[in-house]
């Protein structure tokens, strides 16, 4: 069994939804402490949780101790992962986005056809919006070979939650490694500003801003039925090498403004960097880099901690060489 601490780096979700990702493929079983220990409100919470049973769902996996609130649990795979079709409901606004992601790398390495609804939150603080997943994930593990798309019919704003992401996927058993170190051209440059209950002036006031700050920017508008009012501005900034994303959140009191600003200026720092992937996706990268046929490398804006959270988890259950600095490289011994 491989024991991880939860409190290692930067102790939080990501190395719940990691190592029970790699547990799925590998079929190694695991035991998590400390879990979450490095939040305010620590152990498994309702997100924690559903991406720990889709998980255990796709490989038959026993869980011990695993509920809410829950700061220790083991995870033990009976079968290998199996494709099919799956439905989850996180039951509040928590990140489908991150329980996406948690189970798509297990089922692409089958090599069979599959398809996931999750039902949630798919514009939460801290996690990837399903537009970064649709326009920035999903191309860059198509890149890798993996056949993927990504849907999100309907928004789930904070606090009313009720969103969907669904994701077909139909391969991905032979990856490609990642290189994205070098940038490239700027192919196009898009804001997709989606708005679900408020009226048109919210959505022009952000497409102003935009289109006053942000040189040769296409603003993409997507009204979308949800729970409850919510918006959000991400842009993508498509090259030669590949997709990065940047997004900005509505919240109660916040202008839309202030919003798009969010967004912008992320985007601007990192077109500033010279950095192939912005700092989100280069965490995102190294699970699906962990079973290409050869050394993946790519450059970063920062090796954030969830970087290198994701890299020690990642070496308790696989033997891998990697560098961390501006350029990330790794490779599977």
């Amino acid at each position: 069994m491989v024991h991880i601490d939860g409190s290692f780096g930067e102790g939080g979700g990501q190395v719940i939804r990691t190592s029970v990702s790699l547990s799925a493929i590998t079929g190694l079983p695991v035991e998590i402490v400390n879990v979450r220990a490095g939040r305010a409100k620590p152990g498994l919470q309702p997100q924690h949780l559903t991406a720990v049973k889709a998980a255990a769902e796709l490989c038959g996996a026993e869980l011990e101790g695993a509920g809410v609130g829950s700061t220790r649990f083991s995870f033990t795979p009976k079968h290998e992962v199996r494709a099919g079709e799956y439905k989850f409901n996180i039951g509040t606004a928590g990140s489908a986005p991150l329980v996406a992601q948690t189970i798509l790398i297990p089922l692409a390495l089958t090599g069979l056809p599959s398809s996931v609804s999750i039902l949630g939150g798919t514009h939460n603080p801290m996690a990837p919006t399903s537009d970064y997943l649709e326009r920035v994930y999903a191309p860059a593990l198509m890149e890798m070979g993996v056949s993927v798309r990504i849907s999100s019919p309907r928004a789930g704003f904070y606090p009313a939650g009720g969103g969907r992401v669904e994701f077909e996927v139909t391969g991905g058993s032979e990856l490609f490694p990642v290189r994205r170190v070098e940038r490239g051209a700027l192919r196009k440059l898009e804001a997709i500003i989606t708005t679900s209950g408020l009226p048109d002036s919210v959505f022009n006031r952000a497409r102003v801003l935009l289109e006053e700050r942000c040189d040769g920017v296409r603003i993409l508008r997507e009204e979308k039925e949800s729970n409850g009012p919510g918006a959000a501005v991400v842009i993508v900034a498509d090259h030669e090498s590949g997709s990065a994303g940047f997004a900005g959140l509505g919240a109660r009191g916040k202008t839309m403004e202030k919003v798009a600003e969010e967004a912008l200026d992320q985007y601007r720092l990192w077109r500033r960097s010279g950095a192939a992937v912005d700092e989100h996706l280069a965490d995102q990268l190294v699970l699906p880099a962990l079973f290409a046929s050869g050394e993946s490398s790519w450059t970063t804006p920062v090796a954030t901690e969830h970087l290198r959270t994701v890299l020690w988890v990642a070496s308790q259950f696989v033997e891998i060489v990697f560098e961390v600095g501006e350029t990330v490289v790794l490779r599977r011994v």
